[in-house]
């Protein structure tokens, strides 16, 4: 970009018109307008500007939005320095040629949304222009000094106290323009994940992640950046990033210095706290995302990981301490956050490597906010990650700890299509990266390992979720009903899919199967479900995820199918998904079965029934801290039982 030469005469308002010096008149020139909808802007068509819905959308049949996609970022707010030669100018010699005019063009189309996918060798090549860093103006205030916040108390659960918002100094974090949380993106590479965009009338009721919150800020700064990270070309497989013993990475200017030194100080852990924060982890917490692993990576491999990956060791310590508060149900969070906001710091500039470490910490500090946040709002917690695995090109056979990677969030993404009624993060056919669901099957099958068997119904239940969408059956806030399917053809993918969830459960191995099947006694009615013992998490949650599947396709089911062998009842299915949480104490697996038993409750109809479900919500909640009261309510509306 140059300066024009030329001098313009502007009208008090700033707009061209007027009089020049010499008397001639200037033509007033046409003014241009963005005010109309995003479908016309981006067709380059007329708008008539008429709200909420423009004439040329009606005539196209299309959804009218409003609103400027831009994100405004700290680094554009530039400036020049008190040095500058045109600083010292005088206002009557501002006409000189001595101007410096920053071009931040490229920084603005950057968050436009683009739907043209550029071409394959383009795209390639084209240089990653690294990150401006910011000025000094830009960087956080220095802080006071101040004693660091108080550890939790992890002996005993402390006294319920006033909640406050901890003193710890966070970095500016931009503003962003306000935009729906969950509208869903393709972006060129390929993969989908919600806008970056995040929104300004967010959930009220987000755990911990309240609007103008620090865990909110930290969230966001982080969201976006891994969003940034994937959209980028750089090759995903580079070395390992050099890391010294505090974890600084080496030639690597993010801006974040000084910030990153308070986060430093206010993470500092006494020998005795780093003690309690692994042993939890190792005994608690990596068994949750273990349930479906008999390698267990997340116990074994990430601590080992974690000694030279600083950024993961931070990210395990945050999520540990955060459920300790959880469970202890503390009102003080300042450990947690401390945690959380130093793994940010570290995680940050590391992230351009895209190395399983950086995967991993992603992951964990994805569970943190599972563990922490409002489960409405988890899609827009998850879909970070969701571009990050899509641009490192995992999948569910990949192998090693990168595959244990991809199954620990298939889980969480499957359980956030559930909540949501919306499809997957990760579209299903990336899932295996097979041309059908056969094929991607048989390379699942081909693996022979009982825990993949549990891998396995996680696939089919996301295809039961995407089917569900894409034919209409759930009610999509999201999505247009444009794309309903013809009943013909939903009723074959229908039954396809249903016997194939009808096979998992028939061809399970032993390893899935229970250890012990008790009958339930219709006389005792505390005890209205059947007594159904597994030894392991696969057997646990791969069969309550079987009957969810179920249960969702038989409320489904097309008119007109005929089964040559009737199938069990909804009813039974429902039994069988609240006898396996009342049977089994695997936490990791009652983590897991919050969705299921909201859905298996809506079938329940016996107040002993709604008793038992109502129990071990409890129950969960107050051993694991994994937050199940909500739909407890849920379930107390949907049955009319307020006053339970």
């Amino acid at each position: 970009m140059g300066a024009s030469k030329t001098s313009e005469s502007r009208d008090e308002n700033g707009s061209p018109g007027g009089k020049e010096p010499d008397g001639k008149l200037v033509s007033q020139g046409k003014k241009r307008t963005r005010t109309g909808c995003l479908n016309c802007r981006r067709k380059r068509r007329k708008c008539d500007e008429a709200k909420p819905t423009c004439e040329g959308c009606v005539s196209r049949q299309e959804s009218c939005e409003w609103g400027v996609k831009l994100s405004f970022r700290p680094e554009n707010a530039r400036h020049m320095s008190e040095e500058h030669p045109s600083m010292r100018l005088a206002a009557g010699s501002m006409r000189c040629n001595n101007y410096q005019i920053v071009d931040v063009t490229s920084e603005v189309i950057r968050d436009y949304i683009e739907e043209a996918v550029p071409d394959d060798s383009s795209f390639r090549s084209e240089p990653t222009r690294p990150r401006p860093t910011k000025s000094v103006e830009q960087r956080a205030a220095p802080v006071p000094s101040t004693p660091a916040p108080p550890a939790v108390a992890f002996a005993s659960p402390p006294l319920p106290t006033p909640i406050s918002e901890p003193s710890i100094a966070l970095p500016p974090t931009p503003i962003f323009s306000p935009g729906p949380a969950t509208t869903v993106v393709t972006d060129p590479l390929g993969f989908s994940f919600l806008s970056p965009i995040l929104s300004s009338d967010a959930s009220s009721d987000d755990g911990i992640f309240l609007p103008g919150s620090q865990y909110l800020e930290l969230h966001a700064q982080l969201r976006n950046r891994i969003i940034d990270t994937a959209r980028s070309t750089v090759p995903s497989r580079l070395g390992t990033p050099d890391v010294d013993d505090t974890g600084h990475h080496e030639n690597f200017d993010d801006g974040l210095g000084a910030d990153d030194d308070e986060s430093r100080r206010l993470a500092t852990l006494s020998p005795t706290q780093e003690y309690l924060l692994w042993q939890n982890y190792i005994g608690e917490v990596a068994g949750w995302i273990d349930k479906f692993d008999i390698n267990r990576h997340f116990e074994l491999v990430l601590p080992v990981l974690a000694k030279s990956h600083s950024h993961l060791k931070y990210a395990i310590l945050a999520l540990s301490a955060r459920q300790m508060e959880r469970k202890a149900q503390s009102l003080d969070y300042s450990c947690s956050l401390a945690l959380y906001q130093h793994a940010i710091h570290l995680l940050s500039p590391a992230l351009h490597r895209r190395t399983t470490a950086v995967l991993a910490s992603c992951i964990v500090l994805a569970v943190l906010e599972m563990l922490s946040c409002s489960p409405k709002a988890w899609r827009r917690h998850l879909d970070g990650c969701a571009a990050l695995i899509q641009a490192l090109g995992l999948s569910g056979t990949c192998g090693g700890l990168e595959q244990a990677l991809f199954w620990v969030f298939a889980r969480m993404d499957v359980c956030g299509g559930l909540i949501s009624s919306e499809r997957t993060l990760i579209p299903m056919h990336k899932w295996m990266l097979g041309s059908d669901i056969l094929l991607d099957i048989a390379m699942m099958e081909a693996q022979d390992s009982f825990d993949m068997y549990a891998n396995h119904v996680v696939y089919l239940l996301g295809r039961v979720v995407e089917l569900l969408c894409s034919s209409g059956k759930w009610e999509q806030r999201h999505h247009r009903r444009s794309d309903v399917r013809d009943i013909l053809d939903y009723t074959m993918e229908w039954s396809q899919l249903f016997e194939l969830v009808e096979d998992w459960y028939r061809n399970r191995p032993e390893e899935v199967k229970a250890l012990l099947a008790i009958p339930a006694d219709g006389q005792d009615p505390s005890k209205p479900f059947s007594t159904l013992l597994y030894g392991n998490g696969p057997g646990v949650s791969g069969n309550q995820m079987y009957h969810t599947a179920a249960l969702l396709m038989l409320k489904y089911k097309p008119a007109h199918v005929h089964f040559a062998k009737k199938p069990r009842s909804l009813l039974w299915h429902a039994r069988q998904i609240c006898a396996i949480s009342i049977s089994n104490t695997h936490h990791g697996c009652w983590t897991n079965s919050t969705q299921p038993l909201w859905i298996a409750g809506q079938h329940m109809s016996h107040p002993s029934e709604h008793k038992a479900i109502l129990e071990i919500y409890e129950r969960i909640e107050r051993e694991t801290g994994w937050a199940t009261k909500w739909r407890a309510d849920d379930l107390r509306t949907f049955w009319g039982d307020l006053e339970s």
